[in-house]
């Protein structure tokens, strides 16, 4: 991770912004194959940034599929097991902080995993990246960093439902079909009080709004 983006005052990593609206009709194409998703292969990590700091972790997927229809990804769904995410970051934090963190995060604060035990995404619209800016596109193309996804061959918008809440996003993604295999890519900031997650954190270390999201899904035939 750079070192320049964990400053001082840190702000969320330099990356695209979903764009955020109400949720969608998910239709399914009925003709489509359906793939399993590799929850072993697929990885979800989010970084959590604060005025002194930050932390990273990951949401175990504990299940999904994608549809594939001509060699090209055409819908698909995943649940997120919310109950055993993880904090794993950054290095050279303690376990014990770790774990106190942890707990924090699963209650009503922030994700309430007892009310709310699963997470999910269900892909709504997926058309090809023409390159053009968009909301969800940076003007520095040319400086696209770690937080982005380098080469976005799709736009892809999808519900998200966290907490009961389920709101339309709006991102740039890396998605290829080859042989037997899908493989999907996204780099992306989300509003965490679009979700209704809106504690503060405290009165000198205040939490930032904004979470970023790394997702990597493989389906397979």
């Amino acid at each position: 991770m750079s070192a320049a983006f964990f400053s001082a005052c840190t702000n969320a990593p330099e990356s695209d912004k979903a764009k955020t609206t109400e949720a969608q009709e998910v239709s399914a194409d009925s003709t489509s194959e359906v793939w399993n998703i590799d929850t072993n292969s697929s990885k979800i990590e989010w970084i959590g940034t604060k005025v002194t700091g930050f932390h990273t972790g990951t949401i175990p997927i504990k299940d999904g599929d994608i549809n594939v229809k001509g060699g090209q990804v055409v819908g698909g769904q995943f649940i997120l097991n919310a109950k055993d995410m993880v904090v794993s970051g950054p290095k050279g934090v303690d376990a014990a902080s770790n774990k106190k963190l942890l707990g924090h995060l699963k209650s009503a604060d922030f994700f309430d995993v007892e009310k709310y035990p699963e997470a999910k995404f269900e892909l709504t619209s997926l058309k090809p990246y023409s390159g053009s800016l968009t909301d969800t596109a940076d003007a520095r193309q040319e400086e696209i960093s770690e937080y982005k996804v380098a080469n976005p061959t799709h736009l892809v918008s999808g519900n998200l439902t966290l907490k009961g809440i389920t709101k339309n996003i709006e991102f740039p993604a890396q998605i290829t079909v080859n042989g037997n295999v899908a493989d999907a890519l996204a780099k992306f900031n989300i509003n965490r009080k679009e979700w209704g997650i809106n504690y503060a954190g405290k009165a000198d270390d205040l939490i930032r709004d904004h979470i970023h999201l790394g997702i990597h899904i493989v389906g397979k035939k």
